[in-house]
């Protein structure tokens, strides 16, 4: 019954739309078009994941760099499977994609594009699929107040206890308000509000009415760190590499000016190197690099 139900709804297909409907392009959107190219092959079905079907679902997204963005939705059209979308912090309005593959979330339970309306705040984790940006999560978030941030110290007022941070999804300024229980980290080891300079990168735990309940000194101008990992992400035309960092799972963007154009040559995605690093108030600039071998697990200088 189910190959019936195939050849049935491939017949209709082939009459009236092209394979992926409504005159949609392989991605399952419209738009800009995209170049042909050939179905997923059938030949290979160990290659699938259990449950897929190559003729009637849509292919698996690519392994491509994602990118967190916080903003407002302008406008949402379900038909089209696409929204204008306004960053926080600038007038730059984008065109997002989205499809089956894409989840929806309302303050953390599942739902449908449905509930995506003109207007709201949501957060977006974003890839290039070809030549378009695709929504592969959004967030929305109804409550406002508590919750958890990742931001960049602009000013501490000592007498009124209040911390400036230009907020990482946003880049617009959020006034805390440090209490005496707020705890204060650095690394691993306790701080003091001495440690809360201009520049630090931070993370942050606030109540609803913004007061910290505590802050963690991610990275201070002028310390220095060492990532290790695999290269997922390179552009040497900004000269900037992205990394996979091991130790704590997450994704790291270094800066390699002070590299030399030799050794610039050698890096591609997927390889595993180890870089020492200066965090300069911006950015990490990488001061050295290394290249682990995949067979010793040591570094190839």
């Amino acid at each position: 019954m189910r190959t019936y139900l195939k050849h049935f709804l491939l017949s209709l297909c082939a009459l009236t739309f092209s394979p992926w409907g409504f005159g949609q392009s392989q991605s399952g959107f419209t738009g800009n078009p995209l170049p042909p190219s050939a179905p997923p092959s059938t030949t290979n079905s160990a290659a699938e994941p259990q449950g897929h079907d190559p003729l009637l679902d849509l292919p698996e997204l690519p392994h491509a760099r994602i990118t967190l963005m916080g903003g407002r939705v302008l406008s949402m059209d379900e038909v089209m499977n696409r929204m204008v979308f306004q960053p926080f912090g600038t007038t730059q309005k984008l065109q997002v994609h989205f499809d089956t593959r894409t989840r929806f979330y309302l303050d953390g339970k599942q739902i449908t594009e449905r509930e995506v309306k003109q207007g709201q705040r949501i957060y977006l984790d974003t890839m290039l699929n070809g030549d378009r940006v695709f929504a592969k999560t959004m967030w929305i978030r109804t409550t406002a107040g508590s919750g958890i941030g990742r931001g960049q110290i602009s000013a501490y007022n000592g007498e009124r206890k209040i911390l400036t941070v230009r907020d990482e999804l946003s880049n617009q300024a959020v006034k805390l308000q440090l209490t005496p229980s707020t705890v204060i980290r650095k690394g691993n080891q306790l701080a003091s509000v001495n440690d809360l300079a201009p520049g630090s990168l931070v993370t942050m735990d606030f109540g609803p009415q913004r007061e910290l309940r505590a802050v963690s000194i991610v990275a201070a101008p002028g310390s220095t760190f060492a990532f290790a990992g695999r290269v997922s992400y390179v552009d040497m035309s900004q000269k900037l590499i992205a990394i996979d960092n091991r130790s704590d799972g997450k994704k790291y963007d270094v800066n390699m000016d002070a590299i030399s154009a030799s050794i610039l040559r050698q890096i591609r995605e997927g390889q595993e190197v180890s870089v020492s690093t200066v965090f300069d108030g911006n950015r990490y600039e990488a001061r050295s690099i290394d290249f682990i071998s995949a067979n010793s697990g040591q570094p190839n200088r």
